[in-house]
């Protein structure tokens, strides 16, 4: 049992013996004690260790807190387990002290499990120091009752059988955000492996369309079984995409990067999804642009460049790459979007090249907002709100897609 788990255990069992409301209290027990044993309030306050205006205070009831080491004098005075003492003191414990107590648990699971300077750099909280409003931001955006089931609920489902937990809060919360948005989704259609290995090939003639291509083959994916979202990465991770297994079925992210590079990292995942199922079935998720410890990635990469632009071909228009006019007409043979040939080159040339042909590479935000990628910065987001949009999105006028 984690500690989180032990934490929220202990708030339950406080709740429970409050509801109880059965239990005697402490000064009444002491009370008998000293009545059985002929004890004065003087006796008593040399035995606890205690002054007597102390004691006095706490046989009247008006001692509201008391240390562990007077608790456990009070428990060898008694002669009662250490056990019962404390499920004694819990049952008479105030409603604002339980309220207290409830918000330090909360305030120290945030702390520990939440990265609030990483959050509050891209714009997810307002402030590090207003624990409350963190916990309400939070509690809303990812559709928790209690901040404490971050770790519990959705925490269990995703890392139980991943012996590679990370202890990067920001990847953990990027990695969860897609997990719940792919439960809510909750894709309808069975996965059908042929079919989306029949789709890749069709997939390169729609990078052309800026505007359209992504979504029309995010579609037809969907249709197969195979959810694709986005989300864009968070502070202080590389993450570059991810593929899940929820369900028994693939599902994608892809994160904001450019227009090129959108459709590499689709390959990319779709390669997982298709040749590395079963691998990715045991951790539940596998995130690319980490460290590689299944060496799959190469693979992966090899596989998209192969279905959008393979080595040879890039290789025959290199000489030609600063007559704009001929890479042009190539993509157009190829079926490509000029972008692609750009890119490519880029990934192995000098970085001070990439501001000659930057004006070649075109926004990808069109086509990646318009399925649905979550705002961070926006206080109205919620992944529930943003799960239902991508839903519609995913399955508007899905029987024109189904002989893609």
């Amino acid at each position: 049992m984690s500690e989180e788990e032990i934490q929220k255990q202990l708030l339950d069992n406080v709740y429970e013996h409050l509801a109880k409301g059965v239990s005697p209290s402490l000064n009444l027990l002491i009370e008998q004690q000293c009545e059985k044993y002929g004890i004065s309030q003087r006796q008593l306050s040399q035995i606890l260790g205690l002054q007597r205006t102390s004691v006095t205070r706490m046989l009247d009831g008006e001692a509201q807190k008391l240390d562990v080491l007077t608790l456990l004098k009070i428990q060898q005075f008694l002669g009662l387990s250490m056990d019962k003492i404390i499920k004694t003191y819990v049952a008479n414990i105030q409603v604002d002290e339980v309220k207290a107590l409830q918000n330090s648990a909360k305030a120290t699971f945030i702390v520990k499990n939440f990265d609030l300077e990483g959050l509050k750099r891209c714009g997810f909280i307002k402030s590090v120091a207003d624990l409350e409003d963190v916990e309400y931001r939070l509690k809303t955006f990812l559709g928790l009752d209690n901040i404490l089931d971050y770790e519990t609920e959705v925490g269990s489902a995703l890392f139980s059988r991943n012996a590679r937990k990370s202890h990067d809060k920001m990847r953990e919360l990027w990695v969860k955000s897609a997990y719940i948005q792919f439960k809510r989704i909750n894709n309808p259609n069975p996965y059908d492996r042929e079919r989306v290995m029949g789709i890749i090939p069709k997939i390169r003639p729609y990078t052309q369309d800026v505007n359209k291509g992504l979504l029309t083959v995010v579609r037809a994916l969907y249709n197969a079984g195979v959810t694709v979202i986005a989300q864009p990465y968070l502070t202080k991770t590389s993450v570059k995409g991810g593929t899940f297994i929820v369900n028994n079925k693939p599902c994608i992210v892809l994160t904001s990067q450019s227009y090129a590079t959108i459709w590499f990292t689709l390959m990319h995942e779709l390669h997982h999804a298709l040749y590395d199922f079963d691998t990715i079935s045991r951790t539940a998720y596998h995130v690319s642009g980490e460290s590689d410890v299944f060496l799959i990635e190469e693979e992966a990469d090899s596989f998209a460049r192969r279905m959008l632009l393979s080595d040879d071909k890039l290789i025959y228009i290199k000489p030609y790459i600063n007559s704009p006019h001929l890479v042009q007409e190539y993509a157009r043979r190829l079926q490509i979007h000029s972008s692609i040939i750009y890119q490519f080159y880029l990934y192995n040339s000098a970085s001070d090249e990439y501001k000659f042909y930057v004006k070649y590479l075109p926004n990808s935000k069109d086509a990646y907002e318009v399925i649905s990628a979550v705002d961070w910065s926006s206080y109205n987001e919620t992944l529930s709100k943003k799960a239902d949009q991508a839903k519609l999105v995913l399955e508007k006028n899905k029987y024109s897609y189904e002989r893609f």
